[in-house]
């Protein structure tokens, strides 16, 4: 997309580097669902996962059906990518289902897509209890030097 900055400000994410739309307000600036509500000192650590691998061809997907309103009438070429894209990252599980295309069409299967968007950054500022034993292997053979060393021998 070669739109100008300040263009593209307005249509993205507030936080810096953020490939997704900004699809909520708060305090005149917009943000994805990923980086609303969230402290600002984790915007870097959530785009980061939103740029991983795992994520991209996530958010790629959603990016193509928010382009195309929500419809793809017009457009089979951009579903045909999506669904090919989804299949190359193995990710048969998001390709739209049969409910979806009878019930909530095209906008269900985006907030599906979307809610594997904010599990998968859910887990950003999270901290993790560390054990607190060390977990050792068991002692195997002796436990003195003195049958292998001739002068700790001579020591005891």
């Amino acid at each position: 997309m070669n739109a100008p900055a300040s263009e593209r400000d307005r249509m993205f994410c507030a936080a810096y580097g953020c490939p997704l739309f900004g699809t909520f307000g708060s305090d005149g600036r917009w943000w994805c669902l990923c980086h609303f509500g969230r402290p600002a000192s984790l915007n870097d650590a959530i785009t980061a996962v939103l740029h991983s691998a795992a994520c991209a061809p996530v958010v790629a997907s959603t990016l193509d059906i928010r382009r195309a309103y929500g419809s793809f009438f017009d457009l089979p070429e951009v579903y045909r990518s999506i669904q090919k894209r989804l299949l190359e990252a193995g990710r048969a599980d998001l390709l739209m289902s049969a409910d979806e295309r009878h019930s909530g069409g095209v906008r269900a299967w985006l907030m599906r897509l979307e809610r594997v968007l904010i599990d998968m950054t859910a887990g950003v500022g999270t901290t993790h209890r560390l054990m607190a034993t060390v977990p050792t292997a068991p002692i195997i053979g002796p436990t003195r030097a003195a049958a292998y060393l001739e002068h700790a021998k001579d020591e005891e």
